[in-house]
């Protein structure tokens, strides 16, 4: 059983994300300019005073630190749902073993639950989703 995490979405908005930041930064590296240039470049950029390029530096530092630990967060949740699998893999193989030594045949794994009082796994019926006739 593989569980669905919303690592498809981090993986948009990380693949989206990092080239509008990037984009946007080196639109404002400030570096020489070609001569006759001066024209054309007054309408492709905005010039901030000093106070509001601090709010921007700082703007832009917290989405880097935002999308690092977006990175972070998509590698512990694979981290996760990898030994979830093994997890599942592992009781899936205790499941069929104990079935084998009481004669008890297992389709499947997922349908039983463990009793810790009773120290056994019961089978767990659960209401089909087809409606009723």
């Amino acid at each position: 059983m593989r569980l669905l995490i919303p690592a498809v979405a981090l993986t948009a908005a990380l693949s989206l994300v990092p080239g509008t930041a990037l984009a946007q930064a080196r639109g404002t590296t400030g570096g020489a300019q070609p001569p006759g240039a001066t024209a054309q470049a007054s309408k492709d950029e905005i010039k901030l005073d000093e106070s509001t390029a601090l709010k921007a530096a700082a703007l832009e530092a917290r989405a880097s630190a935002l999308l690092a630990n977006l990175a972070l967060m998509q590698r512990q949740a694979q981290d996760m749902q990898q030994e979830l699998q093994k997890i599942l893999d592992e009781r899936k193989t205790l499941i069929q073993d104990a079935a084998k030594k009481v004669n008890v045949e297992v389709k499947e794994p997922l349908e039983w639950a463990l009793d810790n009082k009773g120290q056994r796994y019961h089978r767990v019926v659960r209401p089909s989703s087809q409606p009723a006739r």
